[in-house]
């Protein structure tokens, strides 16, 4: 894992120039209802639900994976996660030729899972009884991590994947400008915290 804490606004734009190689522009979308219903001037959204693979986790997934050594590389990668990153990671993984191997919940949805293998990934499930199915998947993916000797990635707690993310916040910010616009207010999803993690970065800097 890299020893970058706070990626820098050089950083990002490091970030953003390569995974925009290989993602989707999203567009940034103006709805007068939201305006009239909070009485903003104006109100954006950026559907990020129109990425590849069906969110922004490939921008992180992508970038982390460009980090990776030659070597590493070519061994592939291990992490878990019951959804959007393992689609995401997934997809990143088949674009740059990367093995990945994915744990997931037996419970998680099944196209989730079904989608994860479409793009080429090796699906490890594990049933977690009453245990908590995150506790479950992560000592899965370390242990496989170090039977197999695959790197092993986190699905939001790393600073490369926050650099990665931050591309929706930079390409929003250059999608305001263009319609004459600046944020007031900025309002992102939080599950783990990579997304808001990396667009409020943009925005900050």
């Amino acid at each position: 894992m890299s020893d970058l804490l706070v990626p820098s606004l050089d950083h990002l734009k490091q970030a953003y120039a390569v995974t925009s190689r290989a993602t989707q522009i999203t567009p940034l979308l103006e709805s007068t209802a939201l305006a009239r219903e909070t009485g903003a001037a104006r109100v954006f959204i950026k559907p990020e639900s129109l990425q590849w693979a069906g969110s922004f986790k490939v921008r992180g997934a992508y970038w982390r994976l460009k980090q990776l050594s030659v070597d590493e590389a070519k061994k592939g990668v291990v992490a878990y996660s019951s959804g959007n990153f393992a689609q995401g990671l997934a997809a990143a993984g088949q674009a740059l030729g990367v093995p990945v191997t994915i744990v997931m919940p037996i419970d998680a949805p099944a196209a989730k899972r079904d989608a994860t293998a479409g793009y080429g990934a090796r699906v490890v499930l594990t049933d977690h009884g009453e245990r908590a199915r995150e506790e479950v998947a992560a000592a899965k993916a370390r242990e496989i991590a170090e039977t197999e000797g695959l790197a092993l990635l986190h699905p939001f707690d790393d600073p490369e994947i926050v650099a990665g993310q931050a591309g929706a916040g930079l390409e929003a910010l250059d999608q305001l400008e263009a319609k004459g616009a600046s944020a007031d207010l900025l309002f992102c999803s939080v599950g783990g915290g990579g997304v808001i993690g990396g667009v409020s970065l943009a925005f900050h800097y």
